[in-house]
């Protein structure tokens, strides 16, 4: 059966960027691992868009983002429609020689090319948002936000706290970082939690 076309990225648009490893396997083992795929996130996100959350768990990762508008990309980014999402490929294959150099693996790390959904609405990028900040406590790593160290929660709420995030940006959607906070600490979210599985 053939696979189903993936969206295309495409300039001043949101996604939801997830994927996790083969067969579940392993992604992330120490805390090198987080670090070394949150600096290739810097290199390679960041030259085609904004990055407004991430979630690094064990298996699997999940990334808000959204593209920069035709005027601010590099025009070589704009010669070939796949270009901007060859970007996130880039950044797993990267990770994933980073990982398979690390561990002496051979095999593939990922289960497939990254997956992707586009945010069409506000509300639908808040909670995508607040997901991906709640991923650690649905899969049962914490109790509690502030105890996972591997999502932009802190980030964003740590006014102080230099980060590469879209922070203003984000905190204006949600109508300041106080309205920000107070979102995740309502336990029932708008979307159907099956919308967003991994």
């Amino acid at each position: 059966m053939p696979q189903k076309q993936k969206t295309t990225i495409s300039p001043s648009k949101y996604y939801h960027i997830f994927n996790r490893g083969v067969n579940r396997r392993t992604i992330f083992k120490e805390e090198q691992d987080f670090k070394r795929f949150l600096n290739l996130l810097r290199k390679y996100v960041l030259p085609v868009g904004s990055l407004f959350s991430y979630a690094l768990m064990e298996d699997h990762f999940h990334l808000v983002v959204c593209i920069k508008g035709r005027t601010e990309l590099e025009e070589w980014f704009l010669t070939d429609e796949r270009r901007i999402g060859r970007q996130f490929s880039h950044l797993q294959n990267a990770y994933a020689k980073y990982f398979n150099g690390k561990y002496r693996t051979v095999s593939g790390l990922f289960e497939r090319s990254f997956e992707r959904q586009e945010v069409m609405d506000l509300r639908y990028f808040k909670n995508v948002v607040l997901y991906t900040h709640r991923n650690p406590i649905k899969h049962g790593y914490c109790r509690g936000l502030e105890e996972y160290p591997w999502t932009s929660f802190h980030e964003l709420t740590t006014p102080m706290m230099s980060t590469f995030l879209a922070r203003d940006i984000l905190w204006d959607k949600f109508g300041g970082i106080d309205a920000f906070v107070a979102a995740h600490e309502i336990e029932d979210l708008l979307f159907n939690d099956g919308d967003l599985e991994i």
